[in-house]
């Protein structure tokens, strides 16, 4: 017999079987599937409309395009050839870890077909020539194991192979091949240091409306901002740094999170966060209050964390120089160099919400959301697409007099990273 793959294949008659037969097909219990084909197959009598030959040219060459830009990569393995062959197909070709995977063994005229790994744990049979089948991650595996690739000698060794073994009968006769499922295994992630800088295009439109929604200031600018961040991840520290400095605006944040339990691969823990910003496009000469100032933010809260990703909600102060706020925010950050698989994404979101000066409703008022993606291109740049919005609301006279702001700003550019 041949295998494709270069395995060794053996053979051996063993006593049949007689698989189970009942009136439920694909019955499932525990880690045991049954999969059964009923005899009494109704025939039915199907009616087609036929197509001229240029019309079949057509729909057959759009639909082999369509299969090929869409098609899932197999392999092919003949275990057994001869009279008696056996073919096994697996779809994709090389799974990854978590992936599941569709199996088809084919034999034709055999009276049923068993599958079951090596450890005779997982098992799979059905009667006739074909046993389609789906093998989850954890085929072979008494519990789920978390598996990574590791290096020898400067290789990365990333392919395992789960043992399994196919019994084919025909006539009371068994023979009995073996067989093996690769996978693919990702590359465990040891860095724990990031720093990274870059520069973004920024496009920005910002107004300003005073009394009885009067137009005071709009403007759409484009211009360009630099940034950097240095980030640290280990199994209870994680913290972050990062600045940016353009035309009118510049800024600094700072993250500290801490593991205060751990339940399974999930963290809970507590996190800080501290940052200040100055902004110069508003029109100071329509009034004091819209004088610039450098603005902080100050906020503690619970977190969830794994190795690289944050996620908090988060209570604090936030002040101007002038007044003092209330603070609500919440935080999600994703840096994909730090994971404990290396992601080629990262990500940070906030929501943030400032309030106070008013007994009922707040008129002193300052709302912050920000979303910022960058997809790793090639091993150390990456893009970076960014979006936020920023208003703001100060107290005038009156309350139909407020001063009320609001600035949009989508940057685009680029990330260089170096990690450790």
């Amino acid at each position: 017999m041949t295998n494709i793959d270069g395995g060794i294949s053996a053979q051996s008659c063993v006593a049949p079987s007689a698989p189970p037969a009942g009136p439920l097909p694909g019955l499932c219990r525990g880690r045991y599937r049954v999969d059964t084909k009923s005899p009494h197959r109704a025939s039915r009598d199907y009616r087609t409309t036929s197509l001229n030959p240029l019309s079949r040219i057509a729909l057959a060459t759009a639909s082999a395009a369509a299969l090929v830009g869409c098609a899932i990569p197999s392999q092919t393995t003949q275990l057994a050839n001869g009279p008696e062959p056996v073919t096994v197909r697996l779809e994709p070709a090389l799974p990854s870890a978590g992936q599941s995977a569709e199996l088809t063994v084919t034999s034709p005229g055999a009276d049923s077909i068993v599958l079951e790994s090596g450890n005779g744990l997982d098992r799979y049979w059905g009667t006739g020539g074909v046993l389609r089948t789906r093998l989850t991650a954890d085929f072979g595996d008494s519990v789920p194991v978390g598996r990574f690739a590791v290096r020898h000698r400067g290789e990365l060794l990333s392919r395992l192979n789960k043992p399994a073994v196919i019994k084919v009968c025909r006539q009371g006769r068994c023979r009995e091949l073996h067989h093996e499922i690769p996978v693919q295994l990702p590359e465990a992630n040891h860095r724990t240091v990031a720093l990274t800088a870059g520069y973004d295009a920024v496009f920005a439109r910002r107004s300003l409306v005073g009394s009885r929604s009067s137009v005071l200031f709009r403007e759409a600018l484009s211009s360009g901002i630099w940034s950097a961040q240095a980030e640290w991840a280990n199994r209870r520290w994680s913290a972050q740094v990062q600045g940016f400095a353009g035309r009118g605006e510049r800024g600094a944040s700072f993250d500290l999170s801490r593991v205060l339990k751990r339940a399974g691969d999930m963290s809970y823990g507590v996190a800080l966060h501290v940052d200040a910003d100055r902004s110069e496009w508003l029109p100071d000469e329509e009034s004091p209050v819209l004088a610039d100032r450098t603005a902080w933010r100050a906020g503690i809260g619970p977190s969830l964390m794994l190795r690289g990703i944050t996620a908090s909600s988060q209570l604090g102060v936030y002040s101007d120089g002038v007044q003092t706020l209330q603070v609500v925010s919440t935080r999600v950050s994703i840096n994909g160099n730090l994971t404990e698989v290396r992601l080629p994404v990262s990500l940070s979101a906030e929501k943030t919400f400032a309030f106070g000066g008013g007994p009922i409703v707040s008129r002193r008022r300052d709302a912050l959301e920000r979303l910022v993606a960058s997809v790793r291109v090639v091993d150390a740049f990456a893009v970076n697409l960014g979006l936020s919005t920023h208003r703001s609301a100060w107290p005038n006279d009156e309350p139909r007099s407020d001063f009320r702001a609001s600035e949009t700003l989508v940057t685009l550019g680029g990330r260089y990273t170096v990690t450790w």
